[in-house]
């Protein structure tokens, strides 16, 4: 909480601030990203309204699983912020940040800005095994299987080793059409004639 009780008996004066400020866990895309806590310094000011502007910097370092190998990840944030605390406004609206008293709180506010500046996936280094650490240097086997499998290997069980051949041979090494059908330039049978 900022205290900012100077700050309403003296409007248009600028004070400067430094506090610490907790970030809850959030869950983002299946995955818990936590927070260090946060450091936030800059000036605020009060208007004639009631209303207090905030303005200045944040840095925090995000926690999360590594998109490649799930190992723990981390990730230096820092943001820029400027916003105004509306005296008395309503806690529920999401567009506006609002106080009662002489207290901000920060947090909804250090919440916004530490989300905006999430990597959009999080690694563990340029170092990072990726999937081949995660099956292990062992399973060599698993590693080319999954480097060569077919994408339609599911269909080539359905409807037998002659449909992926087709598939590799392309439309154009489909052969020729018979005389008594018609068919397109790669040997497709036109729709109306079927």
């Amino acid at each position: 909480m900022l205290d900012v009780s100077q700050a309403i008996r003296n409007p248009g004066q600028q004070y400067p601030f430094r506090v610490t400020q907790t970030i809850a866990p959030q869950e983002i895309i299946g995955d818990v990203v936590t927070f260090d806590d946060a450091e936030m310094w800059g000036v605020l000011s009060s208007q004639e309204d009631g209303t207090v502007v905030v303005e200045g910097e944040l840095k925090t370092v995000a926690h999360a699983p590594c998109s490649n190998c799930l190992e723990q990840a981390s990730a230096d944030i820092a943001a820029s912020y400027r916003e105004a605390f509306v005296w008395n406004g309503d806690p529920e609206d999401d567009e506006i940040f609002t106080y009662q008293g002489s207290k901000l709180d920060l947090e909804k506010l250090a919440m916004s800005y530490v989300l905006l500046e999430l990597p959009m996936r999080f690694s563990c280094g340029k170092n990072c095994k990726g999937f081949r650490g995660f099956y292990g240097a062992d399973n060599a086997d698993r590693q080319e299987e999954m480097q060569t499998k077919h994408p339609f290997a599911a269909l080539q069980q359905l409807l037998g080793p002659e449909f992926l051949q087709q598939l590799d041979a392309g439309p154009e090494d489909c052969g020729e059409a018979s005389p008594e059908s018609s068919a397109d330039d790669h040997g497709w049978i036109k729709d109306e004639e079927v």
